[in-house]
């Protein structure tokens, strides 16, 4: 039986704002030369920590893959490859251990790569689409966790607007990390997606 990542479709396109936003899953080894190069830019490599060299990082990217609780995509702005994502059933993820994980949580991470889509506004509508693309390929799914850096402030800035709430700070390993919850009812309700799709709302799926 397939494991509830592996039913999510393998590409995406949700357009906001006059903008594509889409995900296409992570191709090996094809996407590994881009993963490569943006682990090691500047602005990831605090938060990410993965700057290895590029075997090691082969051989991280190619246990990931082979992870079925877990999918990881590449993230693109009309047709431009700009971040990486990763999204994985809470239940059977380090996660669970930090607060009771219902069976169809499903989390997410992501990294802006490319520096000319920082600071551009663009972090909201890439977080609406890989919220959306759950909530709406994922029927089963009814809550989202997120646990960034407790110290990067666009979260908490965005909060409101997406309708996701902080529940505490959780100390992992690597970080002390907020964790935050999507419901899809405050989702779908948020005023920053509803006004990002007010005037342009396209999706296309792909299994």
């Amino acid at each position: 039986m397939r494991t509830l990542s592996r039913t999510l479709p393998n590409e995406f396109l949700l357009s906001m704002n006059k903008l594509n936003y889409e995900l296409q899953q992570v191709r090996y080894p094809d996407d590994l030369a881009l993963l490569h190069r943006w682990m090691h830019t500047d602005h990831v490599i605090p938060q990410w920590q993965l700057n290895k060299p590029e075997l090691e990082l082969h051989i991280f990217f190619e246990k990931m893959l082979a992870d079925d609780h877990q999918r990881l995509y590449i993230m693109l702005i009309d047709g431009q490859p700009a971040g990486y994502a990763e999204i994985y059933e809470c239940k059977r993820d380090r996660i669970a251990r930090y607060y009771s994980a219902e069976e169809n949580d499903m989390g997410i991470h992501l990294l802006i790569g490319e520096k000319h889509f920082l600071g551009r506004g663009h972090l909201a509508p890439l977080l609406s689409m890989l919220a959306d693309f759950i909530f709406s390929t994922s029927p089963t799914t009814t809550k989202i966790i997120c646990e960034p850096d407790s110290k990067v402030e666009q979260f908490h800035r965005l909060s409101n607007g997406l309708g996701y709430e902080e529940q505490k700070k959780i100390k992992l390993p690597e970080k002390t990390a907020s964790l935050f919850f999507f419901t899809r009812d405050r989702f779908y309700h948020s005023p920053i997606y509803n006004t990002l799709i007010s005037n342009d709302h396209q999706k296309l799926e792909n299994t």
